[in-house]
């Protein structure tokens, strides 16, 4: 059973047993510093296990602003540089703005993140495992 890790406006982490981060996001407003606090708490529980899997949930997720798409990149591009590539499964939201929003910080983080999206989380989580 996966357990609690942090919260906040932006959504929960939680340590998988099985060896991965999983970020499940909340459907309301979030502000910058949420973002902020939420990234540095994902990247603080991966390197707290040597951990470079993430499994990322966006199904409720609103799109990311401009500001928070370049906060994003910024930090993974930096993260990357200290401790090396990270590989994620994301199953996708439904709304077709915060789809594209993501598609443009994939699209910019290639080399930095690494990601397969899914439309089930059952093909996510079965994917992201395989790769133990």
């Amino acid at each position: 059973m996966a357990q609690l890790y942090f919260e906040n406006a932006m959504g929960r982490i939680f340590e998988h047993p099985n060896g991965y981060a999983w970020l499940c996001y909340h459907s309301g407003q979030r502000t910058l510093s949420d973002v902020q606090g939420f990234l540095t708490h994902t990247g603080r529980l991966l390197q707290r296990y040597g951990w470079h899997r993430m499994l990322s949930d966006q199904r409720v997720m609103l799109p990311f602003t401009e500001d928070e798409r370049l906060l994003i990149l910024d930090y993974w591009q930096k993260r990357y540089l200290a401790y090396g590539l990270v590989t994620g499964a994301v199953v996708l939201s439904h709304d077709v703005f915060t789809r594209l929003s993501f598609s443009q910080i994939q699209q910019q983080a290639q080399g930095v993140l690494s990601y397969r999206m899914f439309e089930l989380e059952e093909a996510a989580i079965s994917w992201l495992t395989q790769l133990a």
